[in-house]
């Protein structure tokens, strides 16, 4: 969670979009003392640093010592599990996320918004980039709310952000609490009125963010928030393979891990519960009857749309950008009858049929011919049915008669044999 150093003339536009946020945020907060904190120190497990003064709203002269660089490729380090990026780090492509990849990190925590004046301008790309390398993608607000009002605005105006942005209601959305000018105040009680207003909007998965020094002075209660659900950052000079702070839900370890193609530093974490990182999916390579191909079936959670298709890889594409494996639909003849893939760039969705005026009607509505997906032939019959209240995954296709019927129990329509399998 590092700012930017924009140049002059960006920061003087960006001055008229939020200055007054700035200066309703400053005056709110005038009379009222910072936080104290530590932000160097030591303790059993060595000289430290905490984060400090890093508001993309109100910038202030930073004294600190200097954090080793950890090249990406250092073994001697704890957990690489997430990285998070602001618009320090700019237009990140999909070839820097896939780099980290490479390297076994596996998630990204992406700045949207700070107070309820400043939204992140490069966070649509890093997402949809992050998204592409197959990153799991969370986002964090940096907050300045003092008081349960202020609160619930800033939950506001980050969900309408994370919604903007096309960020679903499983996404891990983290509150930020470290900026000292928010002055003294029940800072627990507010981040659980934040979350709670989260919740409220639909996002369940909501996190806390902040520095040991915080954790530990009284500023925030881990035990109230729960301990799993607390991101805590402290910055070692000496790093080594260990990790700390497994108490909490995650770790922020380093500001400074370095990249190939990526500008600077980019904070690090190690992910202890989970929740910023993507489950691994194992899918077994399946064997079928000779003069067949075991078809896969996929399952999207977020648009309830399924997909088959014979291609392994597919499939373990497909499970590590967060669809469920749901096991072998049925097995395809090599040869037969050709079964036409269709896509419909509006809705996302894939339609599969044996009819080529089918298939061309499709093409002549806006849909891609995708080409043969796969044959038809054999004494087993592939049941469609049909959805008419989906927008999306709003055909299916089974072998089971029981999952026909309870289908249909649920008010989908029958249409009748899709194609043959063996």
């Amino acid at each position: 969670m590092k700012k930017k150093f924009l140049s002059i003339s960006l920061l003087s536009l960006m001055v008229l979009g939020f200055a007054q946020n700035v200066a309703a945020a400053e005056d709110q907060n005038s009379n009222k003392p910072e936080e104290k904190t530590t932000y160097y120190g030591e303790d059993q497990n060595g000289s430290f640093y905490l984060p400090k003064n890093r508001s993309d709203l109100v910038k202030r002269p930073e004294a600190r010592a200097e954090i080793p660089a950890i090249s990406i490729d250092n073994a001697n380090t704890p957990t690489k599990s997430f990285v998070d990026v602001s618009s320090h780090q700019g237009a990140l492509s999909v070839a820097n996320f896939q780099t980290m990849r490479n390297y076994g990190i596996q998630g990204v925590v992406v700045k949207l918004t700070e107070a309820t004046g400043y939204v992140n301008p490069y966070a649509q790309t890093q997402i949809n980039n992050a998204k592409a390398a197959g990153m799991k993608v969370s986002a964090y607000h940096y907050s300045w709310f003092n008081g349960a009002a202020q609160a619930r605005a800033e939950a506001d105006y980050f969900a309408a952000a994370a919604r903007r942005f096309g960020l679903d209601n499983n996404t891990v959305m983290v509150n930020d609490m470290e900026e000292p000018g928010i002055g003294v105040a029940n800072h627990t009680a507010d981040s659980q009125a934040f979350a709670q207003r989260l919740n409220e909007l639909g996002f369940n998965k909501v996190r806390h963010y902040s520095s040991t020094g915080w954790l530990s002075n009284g500023n925030l209660n881990p035990a109230a928030l729960g301990y799993k659900n607390i991101w805590a950052a402290a910055y070692y000079y000496s790093v080594t393979a260990n990790n700390y702070h497994t108490e909490y839900g995650s770790w922020q370890w380093s500001p400074n891990l370095r990249i190939p193609g990526v500008n600077g530093g980019v904070d690090i974490s190690a992910d202890y519960a989970g929740d910023f990182t993507k489950k691994t999916v194992e899918i077994p390579v399946a064997s079928s009857p000779a003069g067949t191909v075991p078809m896969y079936r996929m399952y999207n959670p977020n648009s309830s749309e399924h997909f088959y298709t014979q291609q392994h890889a597919e499939a373990v594409m497909l499970a590590d950008k967060g669809w469920d494996y749901e096991g072998i639909g049925w097995n395809a003849p090599t040869s037969g009858a050709e079964v036409y893939r269709m896509y419909n760039p509006n809705a996302g969705d894939h339609h599969y049929t044996l009819n080529p005026a089918e298939r061309d009607m499709l093409v002549a509505k806006g849909w891609n011919y995708e080409g043969k997906c796969w044959s038809s032939g054999g004494d087993n019959e592939l049941k469609r049915l049909y959805n008419p209240n989906a927008k999306s995954g709003a055909h299916h296709y089974t072998l089971s008669e029981a999952e026909k019927q309870n289908l249909m129990n649920k008010g989908w329509n029958y249409e009748g044999k899709a194609w043959n399998a063996k």
